[in-house]
Order: structure tokens, then C-alpha cells, then sequence
């Protein structure tokens, strides 16, 4: 089975390319923001802490993220293709994931990164919303509800996400650009490094990404 790690600044697409590889080739996707949003709901304590650090748009810390996320990748098929997104956030989170990976039987096949100027990034946040329901995500320009407010998939109100307010999304690019390089220089020395331009429609982007995993 592939394992693929998607990478990339907030606002680049990498969720929603994602979706479309769970929809068209058969794949899980494993995220940390959906992980800790469910796991807020049951109070676990772990991830109410994690959650804090998400309202202030800052990366979670390291040890939370992964006493969480074993637990987490256990509710997924294991005889399927998986997708983690954004689970590598620093140089020190390489070892924790393949040691993570190592335990469920699985290796790193590719690690896509999507790449997303400053600017085009700040636009696109500030347009997106999300159902606090299902965990749809939405962009009034991208990819609008069927219903203006309305999640086109379970019917609850959506809601703007609080970390998505320009200052936030800001000190997150921040944080961002200041931790990509080396984990970008790990995975190019391992030859698993597929870097994919997210300026285009979702569409191209899409028929990129397939292209370059041969699926």
C-alpha cells in the first residue's frame, strides 16, 4: 500500500487534493486538524491543550501532536493507500513519523509539497470556512457550498475558522517558512521529494499530482 506525507503553507490545497485522491484512488486521509477536533469533542485532555496553541495560529508542539496521533491513525484502514497531511511540521517531527509509520507496518513512499506564494496564501485563507460538524472545508472563490452558509455535505452552518484572521495567518507563514527547509533537504536526500506548483485551479493541480504518483 502507498503512504504519501502532503505538505504546505496554509491555503495552498493540499486538504482538498487530498479529498480527491480519498474520492478517485482509494485512499485514507489522515490529518491532525480533523484528529484534534474530534478528539476536543470526546475532552481528551491532550487535545484540548493542542487546541489552544491552534486558536492562537501556532503549530502544536511536538509531543502532543504525537501522543495523539497513534491512537488517531489506528482508525483507519490499514489495507488502503494513505495520505498524512501536515503531520511533519519541524525537522525534529522526521524521526517521530517514521518511527509512527514503523510501528503500523508502513514507509514514507513520497512527500509532496505544495507551494504557494505569501500572497496567493493570505487570499485564499481569508475566503475558506469549514463545517464544525463534518470538518468540510469550503472557499467562497475555489470551491463555494451549494447552499451560501449551509455545508453542501451534512447540512450544519459553517463557520470561519479563528486562526484565519490576517494577523494569524500571517505569523503561521511565518512559522512556516521558517521551518520547510530543512524538512524539505530531508526528504530530497531520501528521493522522495515531489514539489507541486498550488497556484493553479484545483483541477490542474490534481492532474499534476496523479501524474507525478503514476496512480
Amino acid at each position: 500500500m502507498m503512504t504519501l506525507l502532503f505538505h504546505g503553507p496554509s491555503g495552498s490545497g493540499k486538504d482538498t487534493q487530498a479529498e480527491l485522491l480519498v474520492e478517485k484512488y482509494n485512499f485514507e486521509n489522515i490529518g491532525t486538524g480533523e484528529m484534534i477536533r474530534k478528539m476536543v469533542k470526546e475532552g481528551k485532555e491532550e487535545a484540548l491543550k493542542a487546541n489552544e496553541y491552534v486558536k492562537m495560529g501556532k503549530f502544536v508542539p511536538d509531543e502532543i501532536i504525537y501522543s495523539m496521533l497513534p491512537e488517531w491513525v489506528d482508525n483507519y484502514d490499514k489495507n488502503k493507500n494513505w495520505i498524512f497531511v501536515s503531520v511533519v511540521r519541524s525537522a525534529n517531527q522526521i524521526k517521530l513519523f517514521d518511527n509512527l509509520l514503523e510501528q503500523k507496518g508502513r514507509k514514507l513512499d513520497k512527500f509532496i509539497h505544495f507551494k504557494l506564494d505569501e500572497k496567493s496564501a493570505i487570499e485564499r485563507m481569508s475566503l475558506r470556512k469549514y463545517c464544525p460538524k463534518c470538518g468540510a472545508t469550503y472557499h467562497d472563490k475555489y470551491k463555494p457550498e451549494e447552499k451560501s452558509g449551509i455545508c453542501s455535505k451534512c447540512g450544519a452552518n459553517l463557520v470561519r475558522r479563528e486562526d484565519d484572521e490576517p494577523e494569524k495567518i500571517k505569523e503561521r507563514l511565518l512559522e512556516y517558512n521558517r521551518t520547510i527547509e530543512p524538512i524539505l533537504d530531508a526528504y530530497r536526500k531520501r528521493g522522495i521529494l515531489i514539489e507541486i506548483d498550488a497556484s493553479p485551479s484545483i483541477e490542474d493541480i490534481h492532474k499534476e499530482v496523479v501524474k507525478k504518483l503514476n496512480l
